[in-house]
């Protein structure tokens, strides 16, 4: 399985192997063999190359936040399904600067948070849309009243299908994950 590891604007990938037992991944045809013992507690030994590693981890949401060896690092770990999704929503949020929110992906409406007449502000959550087994926010952009809500919970949506009418503009609202 493909894994993407970024450390603030670095990605790396990886691609995780398990051969008789030993597991490696590798990073552009240079092995790295691992292994995890874990002490309890989020602490591990985490043994990479033969050289032995105290490690605690925490995860928080998509974040892992790493103390190896008294340093600090805030880790993302995605697999391929995963940072697509990711990529789609982070695009989706970045094209939408004309007011409109479209649903980014195809899915199912599972929870409508708001309703007409509505005062939003940005950043506020809009719509819950569950794509690849992942619930997935939809955030308002700007301040606005909502006028017309054009789906219902419950139903499935198309990746551009208009989900809002927002008042500020009179234009359809983009999805915004």
């Amino acid at each position: 399985m493909k894994l993407y590891a970024g450390i603030q604007d670095k990605i790396w990938t990886f691609e995780e192997i398990d051969n008789n037992g030993t597991s490696y991944i590798q990073d552009k045809n240079n092995p790295l063999h691992y292994s995890f013992t874990s002490l309890g507690n989020n602490r591990f030994i985490f043994i990479l190359n033969g050289t032995s590693h105290l490690v605690h981890i925490i995860k928080e949401n998509d974040l892992y936040h790493v103390h190896l060896d008294g340093a600090y690092f805030p880790v993302r770990v995605e697999d391929e399904r995963s940072r697509e999704l990711r990529n789609l929503v982070e695009h989706a949020t970045q094209a939408s600067s004309d007011q409109t929110i479209l649903a980014p992906i195809p899915g199912l409406i599972t929870n409508i948070k708001v309703k007409e007449g509505d005062s939003i502000q940005k950043g506020d959550g809009l719509i819950i849309l569950e794509a690849m087994k992942m619930e997935n926010e939809i955030k308002s952009e700007s301040d606005g009243i909502v006028i017309k809500v054009m789906i219902k919970d419950g139903i499935s949506v198309e990746k551009n299908q208009a989900l809002l009418e927002d008042a500020v503009s009179g234009n359809n609202i983009k999805s915004n994950l």
